[in-house]
């Protein structure tokens, strides 16, 4: 069964114990409380989110139509020191919790 806004492919999945819903009464999983892009034409989300089965913590960013399915099939998984930077050079780098 399909669950709005998670995704699964043959290694990963996203982590729904950690993190913020993706929007009201949806499987939580966001490391941020919204979506980093909206398309406006199609309502599509980027999201970047937890990622569950791994030793260290591990994230991705996830498209999702507006629905909340997956729209990509492949995953660019990234630790926390890879994703720190990213998030830094996009202006996000406060919203990120510590490594643990």
């Amino acid at each position: 069964m399909h669950t709005p806004f998670t995704c699964a492919n043959d290694r990963y999945r996203t982590d729904t114990r950690h993190g913020h819903p993706h929007g009201a009464g949806q499987a939580r999983g966001s490391v941020l409380p919204a979506p980093l892009v909206t398309r406006a034409d199609t309502g599509d989300t980027l999201w970047l989110e937890y990622v569950a089965g791994a030793q260290d913590m591990l994230y991705w960013l996830m498209w999702y139509d507006a629905t909340g399915r997956p729209r990509v099939t492949y995953s660019a998984v990234m630790d926390h020191p890879n994703l720190c930077i990213m998030l830094r050079a996009l202006g996000y780098g406060h919203a990120l919790p510590p490594a643990s």
